[in-house]
């Protein structure tokens, strides 16, 4: 099981559109490295690689120089690429919001701030397909090849933004995919979800057979109808149980999203520790942490920290960079459970039974999945 964490400049943060600085990138990378973390994933936004020519450059010399840190520090990043939701935050390019506020709907960060504007179809609108197509070639000319960058994650959550039909998803999924496997054949390519698709997965059931893997996020929003675990760290095992259920289902590796129970509390180390070996256990593709550091005092009541309370301490090292407490002996504990994983048989029934009724057996599965503990 490979463990990771996203990786959000605690200097620069995101609403500044800047690359990460790489001086406090590449002590972040030593110390990730140090405490057993295999990877970093790096949100790439799409409204920084959408402004003038030169302010274009001068973010993409900044990847470059991003990944040179990670090089040289041992590890490896993957991109986010084009990322949307980061920290529970949409962040898009303008032409993929109308131009008029709209109190009611979702929050997005752009032009520089946090606005409620409504949302265009950007998969009717083949023009701007192309457009976006074209921002990603450009990210792809400039990166691919380096030695410290191994993968990417796609489309990460787009299936939420405007529902699209199915044609239309697979015609820009297989864009994007052409666009990598022609500068790149050896990366890994995987695309990410919210947990919701297991809901009606019908339209991902068919994309992810064109991927390597996906990543299964969202758990920023608990599901009312799901009961909770008998302890504290729900997403934990809401994680471990949502994994098992879409690498069956979907039969393809699935990396986890973790880490939103402790911007509700600190986590109990004992707590911490049982919910990582069910964790480890399940043989799933990867974890990742929803973020590695905390941020700068200076950085917490911009996007997206001060959109939610808590998201400042939810990293695994704080703005120091220094690992806290709990972290090494939690990744230990995730790294033997996996070494031995024997994932717990709670589904009962074949996956054309669970099609044929997702939202009930999602929950009833969940109620197994917990007396299996």
């Amino acid at each position: 099981m490979l463990i990771s964490a996203s990786y959000i400049c605690p200097k620069r943060g995101l609403a500044g559109l800047e690359p990460p600085e790489p001086v406090t990138l590449g002590r972040a990378a030593k110390v990730a490295k140090a405490i057993g973390l295999e990877r970093l994933l790096i949100p790439v936004l799409e409204e920084a690689l959408s402004g003038m020519i030169r302010a274009k450059i001068a973010f993409l010399d900044g990847l470059v120089e991003a990944l040179d840190q990670i090089d040289e520090a041992g590890t490896t990043a993957w991109f986010i690429a084009p990322a949307q939701r980061v920290l529970g935050l949409d962040w898009v390019a303008p032409q993929m919001v109308g131009g008029f506020r709209d109190p009611s709907a979702e929050p997005v960060f752009v032009d520089g701030k946090v606005r409620h504007l409504p949302r265009l179809d950007l998969w009717a609108d083949p023009s701007l397909i192309q457009k976006r197509i074209k921002t990603f070639r450009e990210l792809l000319s400039a990166v691919c090849g380096h030695p410290g960058l191994t993968g990417w994650l796609i489309l990460d959550r787009a299936l939420e933004w405007v529902r699209p039909d199915a044609w239309e998803a697979d015609w820009v999924l297989k864009s994007f995919l052409g666009e990598i496997r022609d500068q790149d054949e050896r990366a890994t390519i995987y695309m990410g979800i919210g947990w919701q698709e297991l809901l009606e997965p019908e339209m991902v059931r068919a994309l992810s057979k064109q991927v390597d893997g996906l990543r299964l996020s969202g758990l920023e929003a608990w599901s009312p109808n799901f009961r909770k675990p008998p302890h504290g760290m729900d997403d934990l095992m809401a994680a471990a149980y949502l994994g098992t259920l879409c690498q069956w289902l979907l039969d393809r590796p699935t990396e986890v999203e973790v880490g939103w129970a402790l911007a509700d509390r600190t986590g109990d180390p004992e707590e911490m520790l049982a919910a990582g070996e069910r964790l480890g256990k399940q043989a799933l593709g990867g974890v990742n942490w929803v973020s590695l550091a905390d941020p700068a005092p200076g950085l917490r009541q911009e996007p997206p920290w001060v959109m939610a309370p808590g998201l400042e301490r939810v990293g695994l090292v704080d703005q120091g960079l220094e690992p806290k407490a709990w972290v090494e002996p939690w990744i230990k504990q995730v790294r033997a459970a996996a070494s031995e994983a024997k994932v717990v048989h709670f589904i009962d029934v074949d996956p054309q039974e669970y099609m044929d009724d997702p939202q009930m057996h999602l929950s009833r599965l969940w109620n197994h999945f917990l007396e299996f503990e």
